[in-house]
């Protein structure tokens, strides 16, 4: 699954196969990583004075990234924010990186795509003392996943559609932008695909933006998905002198924005037409879920924020005369820790216990369509539902394009200008300084070397090496 444990985290780890190597831009010209078909800012560069003294890398986490103002559905783009970004245009050339989690294009790239999933830290949380297994683990859980993901992707097309609908919405974002007099480049980083996040950062130092505008395309906050690529960044620009001086604004989430919300309920109350009667159909919301560990012992804001984004959708469908039902559950689940309940599965046959005839799936927290919604909603979820009972299925498209949500990033982007920020961090933190001490060492190599031995011989593993799948 594109984001079967979405989460994500710093580096694509190499493998001794080069797995996330990032290809250069001219082996990926067929799509472009940054839009530059815009005027360029006409300008004399001034250069920013660096706001602040020297600080350390606490300090630049939580100054540029954790601090960076979320731009608030009460927001808006009035006579003052334009102002201030008018001045802030006339003097930088600006930058906005849309994040994204990225998918495999082809049947061949589902292996080493998991094995990038995987690999991130933040989806398979090791202890301290066997995080040096994490690379096996995540060969072991790419062979075995890779077979049944495959089939997944065959029966969308062979691939996943995400990095075009992604490259799409960024020409839109710029076009928009342009619309309202704001001229900038729009890159795009994935995190566990080309173009990666890294290949983003370097185009963006190549071009020397001055300003940044950090956008993940993810509505609500999670670790596992804006936390992690923020993770990224966060190594990327703490260890260049010139990216460290750069002011960076990240908009954390933006569920809670009027035009996010409106836009939502225009697809809902479009796709509730379907039905013969529109007013008995249940608004199903299923949301990618997160593992229970994630909000209760990391303080991952994700599902509070999921629940106040349903609550405004359903307000604003109230006040358009619609009353209908609905209810959320979380798909997506791997492994055996809990995840975030209830269940998409357990609910649709919930619902088909109770008589429910009629249900509008809604893809909450996707913006684009790829296997959660093409082949997870529409095929696996939607046989489910019929052979619960439900007799009538519908399901609300991806923002995709959609022009209001497209001009509502474009203002988020505008708003959160005046809020960058920049800290030159010289020093690099190790980690890893407790790893000195040789005991310590020993006692980690020895019982991890008896996990990794046991992963090896399984007999899935030893399967998949015997169907030369590795």
């Amino acid at each position: 699954m594109e984001s079967t444990a979405l989460s994500a985290g710093f580096r694509p780890l190499l493998n001794p196969k080069g797995y996330s190597f990032p290809r250069s831009c001219s082996e990926r010209n067929s799509l472009s990583l940054v839009r530059c078909q815009s005027k360029e800012i006409s300008c004399g560069l001034n250069k920013l004075k660096l706001e602040g003294s020297v600080r350390g890398l606490n300090s630049f986490k939580t100054n540029v990234f954790e601090q960076a103002h979320s731009v608030s559905g009460d927001c808006s783009y009035d006579d003052t924010t334009a102002a201030k970004t008018r001045s802030h245009v006339a003097e930088d050339k600006i930058g906005v990186l849309l994040l994204n989690l990225g998918g495999p294009e082809t049947l061949n790239d589902v292996q080493p795509f998991l094995y990038n999933l995987f690999a991130d830290p933040d989806i398979i949380r090791l202890p301290r003392p066997f995080q040096f297994l994490q690379g096996t683990i995540a060969k072991f859980i790419s062979v075995v996943r890779a077979p049944k993901s495959k089939e997944g992707y065959a029966a969308i097309g062979g691939g996943s559609p995400l990095r075009k609908i992604t490259d799409e919405q960024a020409d839109a974002i710029q076009m928009a932008l342009q619309a309202k007099n704001v001229a900038a480049n729009v890159y795009v980083g994935m995190r566990y695909w080309y173009p990666f996040t890294e290949e983003a950062v370097q185009q963006i130092k190549k071009d020397k933006i001055t300003r940044l505008v950090v956008l993940p395309l993810y509505p609500q906050y999670s670790i596992s998905t804006t936390g992690s690529s923020v993770r990224v960044l966060q190594d990327l620009f703490r260890k260049d002198p010139y990216l460290a001086g750069v002011p960076v604004a990240i908009i954390q989430s933006w569920y809670q924005r009027r035009g996010y919300v409106n836009s939502m309920a225009d697809l809902i109350e479009k796709e509730l037409q379907i039905f013969s009667d529109p007013k008995e159909a249940m608004i199903f919301f299923s949301a990618h879920g997160v593992p229970v560990s994630y909000v209760e012992n990391s303080g991952d804001p994700y599902q509070k924020q999921m629940e106040e984004c349903i609550d405004l959708i359903m307000e604003e469908l109230k006040a358009r005369g619609v009353p209908n039902d609905h209810i959320l559950a979380y798909q997506s689940r791997v492994g055996p820790v809990q995840w975030l309940k209830p269940y998409t599965d357990e609910v649709l046959v919930d619902l088909g216990k109770k008589g429910v005839k009629s249900l509008l799936a809604v893809p909450v927290s996707f913006v684009s369509e790829h296997i959660e919604t093409l082949e997870e909603i529409d095929m696996e979820y939607r046989e489910l539902a019929l052979e619960s009972g439900i007799e009538n299925w519908g399901r609300v498209p991806a923002l995709g394009l959609t022009e209001s949500f497209i001009t509502d990033l474009a203002d988020a982007v505008i708003e959160s200008l005046p809020s960058a920020k920049a800290i030159w961090n010289p020093s690099v933190v190790s980690e890893d300084s407790d790893s000195s001490d040789a005991f310590s060492y020993i006692v980690k190599m020895f019982f991890g070397s008896i996990l990794a031995f046991a992963l090896l011989l399984s007999p899935k593993m030893l399967l998949a090496f015997r169907n030369h799948l590795i």
